[in-house]
C-alpha cells in the first residue's frame, strides 16, 4: 500500500512539473553591450520594481551587476506566466544616467480567430543617457527572439 502511495505521489509531482514547463512562454535572449567611451564609468544593473523583479528571477545565468565600458552580457529570460506572453525589463546605469529598457511578447487572437505572434522594444533614458533597443532576431516556429540593448 505505501508503494503504491509513493508512487501516486511522484506521478502527481511530476505532472506538476510537466504542466508548468507547458505554461512557459518563448524565451527572449537578452544582451546589453556598453558602448560607452573606455574612460567611461561601468554600467550597473539595477533593479527597482517588480517587472524588474520577475525578470532578474527568471534569468539564466543572472545578469552581472556590472558591464564595463566596450563590453557585454547576455542572458535568457522565460517567464511562466503564459504560453502566449513573455518579457524582460532591465535598468542600468552609468554615473547618473539610466537606461529603462523592456521588450515583450504576445500571441493574441487576430481578425478571423488566427493567433497573431507580436514582439515589443522600448528603451526610456533618463539623466543624459543614450539607449537603444533592438531586436535581432525572431523565430517564427517557436517564437523565440532576441533583443540588444544600448547604453551609453
Amino acid at each position: 500500500m505505501d508503494a503504491r502511495k509513493s508512487l501516486f505521489a511522484t506521478l502527481a509531482i511530476a505532472a506538476c512539473f510537466a504542466t508548468g514547463a507547458v505554461y512557459a512562454g518563448p524565451a527572449v535572449t537578452v544582451t546589453f553591450k556598453h558602448v560607452g567611451s573606455a574612460d567611461s564609468d561601468e554600467a550597473k544593473y539595477i533593479i527597482t520594481n517588480s517587472n524588474e523583479t520577475s525578470t532578474n528571477m527568471n534569468a539564466s545565468p543572472k545578469p552581472d551587476t556590472t558591464v564595463d565600458a566596450g563590453a557585454r552580457d547576455s542572458y535568457r529570460v522565460q517567464s511562466n506566466i503564459s504560453p502566449d506572453m513573455n518579457y524582460a525589463s532591465v535598468r542600468y546605469t552609468i554615473g547618473s544616467k539610466t537606461c529603462a529598457f523592456s521588450t515583450t511578447y504576445s500571441n493574441t487572437i487576430g481578425a478571423g480567430g488566427v493567433k497573431v505572434p507580436k514582439w515589443n522594444k522600448s528603451a526610456t533614458p533618463s539623466g543624459g543617457a543614450t539607449c537603444t533597443a533592438t531586436i535581432t532576431s525572431t523565430n517564427f516556429s517557436t517564437h523565440e527572439w532576441a533583443v540588444q540593448f544600448t547604453m551609453k
